[in-house]
């Protein structure tokens, strides 16, 4: 692998942990204006979404000493798990999209 490409990967990866982090800081002012399940789905969702971010690193750099193999199965592993905070994220996000729209519109519910 070349040098660049090495420089890609890791810019890739902090401007995705900057993200995750804006998210982040977004959902805790939810939390704090609203809270409500909906909106602690959201921020439970986005750090188990920033802890898997950096165990995946980490887990990828032990499984790559003890081979190809065990660095094959933490990658399947990953790619089962990974999507799982962002599932609680968007639960999250439904619900609380569901309560903002009665909540604007809570006369045609009476009808």
């Amino acid at each position: 692998m070349d040098n660049t490409d090495s420089i890609y990967f890791a810019a890739s990866g902090l401007l995705h942990g900057i993200i995750q982090l804006v998210v982040i800081v977004a959902c805790i002012i939810l939390v704090v204006k609203q809270k409500s399940g909906a909106t602690i789905l959201m921020l439970v969702g986005q750090i188990l979404a920033l802890m898997f971010s950096m165990g995946r690193y980490v887990w990828n750099f032990v499984a790559a000493r003890d081979g190809v193999d065990s660095l094959l199965m933490a990658n399947k592993i990953m790619a089962l798990l990974g999507p799982l905070p962002y599932a609680i994220f968007a639960i999250g996000l439904v619900l609380f999209a569901t309560n903002q729209v009665k909540k604007q519109h809570p006369e045609q519910e009476s009808a």
